[in-house]
């Protein structure tokens, strides 16, 4: 039988996932619900325990994934993970034989994506990076977005899946790409959840109602996805838990901003963002979604936090 991604000479192939968070949990719940063979690693026994309740397996350590699976996938919350995962001493890339895959799904700076894949090819590992697009509902659904940087030989293998996890692939480039994509695209969501919140601060200020507002700017060409998917079932409705934290929105922009600097951009709207969020984290919103925001900036304003 012809070698895949999914079976090698008859075997089914093993997935290792490490990083069972708010989009690695559902990301990896999909694949065992589409009939693979994933065995998972991360920090949180709370998060091991649900995923073995689904049909997925555990492993104890890092290395155990790396030696036991044809395909690797991390999922975890920055750069600094992402190196000392897979490039530490007993890390992915130390222990995983050559001809595997790994896939870094994290959101992650260019120099570090380019480190992994010079890393990987030191060791014959067929590398990707794949950060995901779309609400984390989306992920739990199983209709989220890949920004894949990939080889081209590499292209139909590793659509295959990723389709199993969410439903669109959108081929950016070479490895590096990827990531590169996902912080334009974060750069564009979090500017929108300040420019979302100055609005609709604004409009309760000026005694506008606040549902007439949200029908209004999600009626016109002023309308974004953040206001309109995620603003009425997040903060608009009471609930700031983190489907995307205000610490880890405060990261990707970092990244943007010194990816931008790095090749002398001028990002002046990217980083007043950015300070915006710093000044969000001072005041306690660490742990709240994004689009808390919005009752930061009421806060700040004396204004009554705004609810549909």
């Amino acid at each position: 039988m012809e070698n895949s991604i999914f079976k090698s000479k008859g075997r089914v192939m093993k997935i290792g996932f490490i990083g069972l968070g708010r989009m690695g949990f559902p990301l990896a719940s999909h694949l065992v619900k589409n009939g693979l063979e994933v065995t998972a690693f991360d920090l949180n026994p709370n998060q091991i325990e649900k995923f073995i309740e689904l049909g997925g397996k555990n492993a104890l350590s890092i290395q155990e994934i790396a030696k036991n699976s044809d395909v690797v996938i991390t999922m975890l919350p920055g750069p600094k993970q992402s190196k000392e995962v897979i490039l530490g001493d007993d890390g992915v890339l130390a222990n995983i034989a050559e001809g595997k895959y790994l896939i870094e799904l994290s959101t992650i700076d260019t120099d570090t994506v380019d480190l992994l894949y010079h890393h990987a090819q030191q060791k014959n590992i067929k590398f990707a990076d794949a950060p995901v697009g779309r609400l984390a509902a989306h992920a739990d659904l199983g209709q989220s977005l890949f920004m894949l940087g990939a080889k081209e030989n590499d292209l139909v293998e590793l659509e295959k899946l990723l389709l199993k996890m969410g439903t669109t692939v959108l081929h950016c480039g070479e490895p590096g790409a990827g990531t590169r994509m996902k912080l334009i695209n974060n750069l564009m969501v979090l500017c929108y959840c300040q420019l979302n919140s100055e609005a609709l601060v604004l409009a309760q200020g000026l005694g506008l109602d606040a549902q007439k507002t949200f029908d209004v700017l999600t009626g016109t060409t002023a309308s974004n996805g953040q206001l309109k998917e995620k603003w009425p079932v997040k903060v608009l409705n009471g609930d700031l838990s983190p489907g995307f934290d205000i610490a880890l929105g405060f990261k990707d922009l970092t990244l943007a901003c010194q990816a931008a600097q790095s090749t002398g951009i001028s990002l002046p709207v990217g980083n007043l963002v950015r300070n915006m969020f710093q000044l969000a984290r001072h005041a306690g919103k660490d742990g709240q979604d994004t689009s808390s925001m919005t009752d930061f900036w009421a806060e700040a304003n004396n204004i009554e936090k705004i609810r549909l």
